[in-house]
């Protein structure tokens, strides 16, 4: 995602003074890298003393928005939620927009609750810039004979004799592999990019291969449950006043659609990754077929079914009877802002 960034050139042994802050130089020769997923895996395994310690209070100050102002918006969406049930219990109707509009609360609640202290739109980086992180940028600018020279002059602890020849960033490169008790080659994919075009996260070509399993689980079961949450919602509509029997089979049928999308596809995708792993299936026709099915026909399907929900929140506005219009009690008791 960025997070992390390299500072600085990698052809000499000494920092200068300028080297000690963090300001950045006008020194054209002093580049910002962020290093790729597959890259960022390899300095996790090997060099992970190198990412800087974020404390706490760098996070927060990084937040684009503070607690209090989250803290209002929740008041109000919990209030916005709370009249929606007090119509109920109270036996009001729901317009359609009003359980569109509650669906999207929750999930706005949801994810304010597990984004609390998430920052937003973070424009800068951090920089890792100490000696030893220059010395595995080095490392990882590499080339395979740079490399080999590199591995020939740590082996021979030559870097720390005075008289050593040879480059700057051989140098540097030879003293981090001194770190590693056995050396290993940076994958050949090492890439960065450029920090005036920070990468978006999910663009990378390679992912993580050791670390895999708990990200693609992660993934799955946000992408099987968030739909759930927001699907459910609708079914409070499920008996309400339509302007057409035929809407209200459509709306039935996309709530419905909307909820078991999420859990189809992950169904179908992690029974497709387990067929294939145990070869029973073998042709690519049934693969692609499959893979479609998966991610084209179950998306679009959402897509659509979320579309109508909107589209009839707004439609059935000029048919509503007059108890939609009856004001629910015990709820105006909540602080809230009309």
């Amino acid at each position: 995602m960025g997070g992390f960034a390299f500072y600085g050139p990698f052809d000499n042994d000494n920092p200068t003074a300028e080297e000690s802050f963090f300001q950045i130089s006008t020194n054209p020769r002093y580049t910002v890298e962020v290093p790729r997923l597959d890259t960022l895996e390899y300095i996790v395994e090997h060099f992970p003393h190198i990412l800087t310690d974020i404390p706490e209070e760098y996070i927060l100050d990084q937040a684009a928005s503070s607690s209090l102002s989250k803290a209002l918006l929740i008041v109000q969406v919990a209030w916005f939620c709370t009249n929606c049930v007090s119509r109920r219990l109270q036996h009001l109707p729901l317009s359609l927009l009003e359980v569109s509009t509650a669906a999207h609360a929750l999930c706005t609640l949801l994810t304010y609750f597990v984004w609390w202290s998430k920052p937003i739109d973070v424009a800068a980086p951090t920089l890792m810039r100490e000696k030893k992180a220059r010395e595995v940028y080095a490392l990882l600018k590499c080339t395979k004979e740079e490399y080999d020279k590199a591995l020939e002059m740590a082996r021979k602890r030559a870097s720390t004799l005075p008289g050593t020849h040879g480059s700057g960033k051989i140098v540097l490169a030879a003293n981090a592999l001194r770190h590693l008790q056995t050396p290993k080659r940076p994958p050949r994919s090492v890439s960065f990019k450029n920090n005036d075009h920070m990468p978006i996260p999910g663009t990378f070509g390679n992912k993580l291969t050791g670390s895999i399993w708990p990200w693609a689980v992660s993934v799955s079961i946000n992408t099987a449950i968030s739909p759930i949450f927001y699907g459910l919602v609708h079914f409070l509509a499920w008996g309400g006043r339509f302007p057409t029997p035929l809407e209200r089979v459509l709306w039935q049928v996309s709530s419905f659609v909307v909820t078991c999308s999420g859990l189809v596809e992950v169904s179908v995708a992690w029974s497709l990754n387990w067929l294939t792993d145990r070869g029973i299936i073998h042709g690519s026709k049934i693969k692609t077929v499959i893979q479609s099915i998966c991610f084209v026909i179950i998306p679009f399907a959402h897509i659509l079914a979320s579309g109508f929900l909107i589209v009839e929140s707004f439609r059935q506005l000029p048919f509503l009877d007059s108890a939609a219009y009856g004001l629910p009690s015990w709820s105006n008791y909540w602080p809230h802002l009309s």
